[in-house]
């Protein structure tokens, strides 16, 4: 009985002892003595250094909460030029009062500069560094890293890293941005099925209708209109408070970026990686694609069904790419006359719908193997699991195979609401027409 209580003894110690000297507080640090970083931007400063733009947050005006009017008093903004990020952060550590903290940043942004010629030695740092979090999110400026930064300032929402992150996470309901994190473009940028993407950000210019005027009268669109979403980050035509803009991809090979996709060319990369959520699509009424203001659109909410199914299969050596997309959609909005809602003319929107979005799908497939070159949709999975060995499928060389591949794209719609209401009121139909 001794012997047992003994032994006890002894593992009630064993197991007090480490606790003792392990929970030591040498580097400990205050709350109140660190400041956050909400955002970084990071651009090509001079004599080969890097131009590193922070944005901080301010502790008593987020805690407090700026009154109306305030609100560019909740963050304050840095600018250091050095060799490596790290090396900027110690010049930054030097001057002010609270040691940086990473911990909480919710976007980085680097420049498109910086990214056409690689970006593997600045992600290589976050990923080691360990105050850089995973799901922070890795945006492309076509224009300055830090004047984007700058240019974020929040408008409606007080708290700026809350206002980052609501913005980056907008993608899930709008499509029109990758919503892609350090995380995710590392294993992509690493892998050898697919590329990585980012999102595409920038400052706008437009202040008022008269540059919304000649921002359109510069472009020129086959189809006669722009659709929303059919613009990159500084294009948009958009009159805000707020210069900063996020729409749009950018898109990679490996760790270099070779191009970009507009925010409607996003959409169907999300279709087609199974990453779409609960979006508004507009099209074209059924047998009107010829631009009529005000008369002929069909705005339906579409969701993914169930996951897109990819396979690849070799003929002739060359891949032979199958996509098999399933959407859902709900009708939001008839501009015109016609009623799709039910019968006969809701199947006719259906099909249309599929068949409309289909060519649109096939068209961004084909850009990102002609002009890109870039297999972003990651269906090099489908193929690389029927490898036994490694080096058999490096040796494979999919990235080139991509560049010969065929498509074959099967896309369906399928409306299962009609809104509010049941049908459509044709008012000429009710009080009769004015024609005599």
């Amino acid at each position: 009985m001794k012997r047992c209580s003994y032994i006890k003894t002894i593992l009630i110690l064993a197991l007090i002892f480490p606790m003792l000297i392990m929970s030591g507080c040498i580097d400990n640090i205050e709350v109140d003595e660190m400041v956050y970083v909400v955002a970084m931007g990071i651009d090509e400063g001079t004599n080969e250094n890097l131009r590193i733009t922070l944005l901080m947050a301010v502790p008593i005006a987020v805690g407090v909460g700026p009154e109306p009017g305030e609100v560019d008093e909740a963050t304050n903004s840095i600018t250091v030029e050095a060799p490596t990020i790290l090396g900027g952060i110690s010049v930054v550590n030097s001057m002010i009062s609270k040691k940086v903290n990473f911990s909480h940043a919710k976007l980085i942004v680097i420049s498109r500069q910086l990214a056409e010629n690689g970006i593997e030695r600045f992600m290589n740092t976050f990923m080691r560094y360990r105050e850089f979090r995973p799901d922070t999110y890795i945006g492309i400026s076509i224009d300055s890293a830090g004047e984007v930064l700058k240019s974020l300032n929040p408008v409606l929402e007080i708290n700026p890293s809350k206002h980052i992150e609501l913005l980056m996470e907008a993608y899930q309901y709008t499509g029109f941005s990758s919503g892609t994190t350090i995380g995710e473009f590392y294993s992509r940028m690493e892998c050898t099925c697919n590329e990585a993407v980012a999102i595409l950000l920038g400052s706008s210019q437009i202040e008022n209708e008269k540059d919304i005027e000649n921002m359109f009268s510069m472009t020129s669109n086959t189809g006669g209109v722009i659709m929303e979403g059919d613009y990159e980050a500084t294009d948009m035509p958009v009159i805000y408070e707020s210069k900063g803009r996020q729409m749009g991809t950018a898109v990679f090979i490996k760790d270099k970026m070779v191009g970009e996709l507009t925010g409607l060319e996003t959409n169907y990369y999300l279709m087609v990686s199974g990453q779409i959520g609960a979006i508004n699509y507009t099209l074209p009424e059924p047998n009107k694609k010829a631009y009529v203001p005000y008369s002929n659109y069909v705005s339906i909410r579409l969701t993914q069904a169930r996951k897109p199914e990819i396979n690849v299969k070799i003929e002739d050596e060359n891949p032979v790419i199958r996509i098999k997309v399933s959407l859902e959609g709900d009708i939001l909005s008839i501009t015109g006359k016609e009623d799709y809602s039910m019968g006969e003319k809701l199947t006719e929107l259906e099909n249309y719908a599929s068949d409309y979005i289909r060519e649109e799908v096939l068209s961004f497939l084909v850009k990102t193997r002609d002009e890109l070159k870039s297999d972003i949709c990651a269906t090099g999975k489908s193929i690389k699991k029927k490898f036994l060995y490694w080096d058999d499928w490096v040796s494979f060389n999919w990235p080139k195979r991509y560049e010969k591949a065929d498509f074959n794209v099967e896309l369906s719609v399928k409306i299962r609401r009609s809104g509010v209401m049941v049908k459509n009121i044709n008012v000429d139909g009710v009080f009769g027409s004015e024609e005599k």
